[in-house]
């Protein structure tokens, strides 16, 4: 038998819940995944040279990356700040 069949079901709904997003994200974390999403598609039609081509891609991804996990690490220190301010 599976080992997933022998666990309660309360349990499966609380593992679905728990991986959830339980806010929207920010307007800034939503554009630069809309914008990282089309981006080597972008970089292929404009960069010729294939060697250039994958270094703009890599190095655009990182960048993206940055920004995105700067963007959340803010927010995430602002709610901190916000609750604490709330004691």
């Amino acid at each position: 038998m599976h080992p997933r069949a022998l666990r309660p079901k309360e349990d499966d709904r609380e593992r679905r819940r728990s991986r959830s997003y339980r806010s929207a994200p920010s307007p800034v974390g939503h554009w630069t995944r809309t914008v990282g999403a089309p981006l080597p598609l972008f970089m292929g039609q404009l960069v010729k040279d294939s060697e250039k081509r994958w270094r703009f891609i890599r190095v655009a991804s990182v960048a993206l990356a940055v920004i995105n996990e700067g963007t959340y690490a803010c927010r995430v220190q602002q709610q901190r700040c916000e609750a604490r301010q709330e004691r």
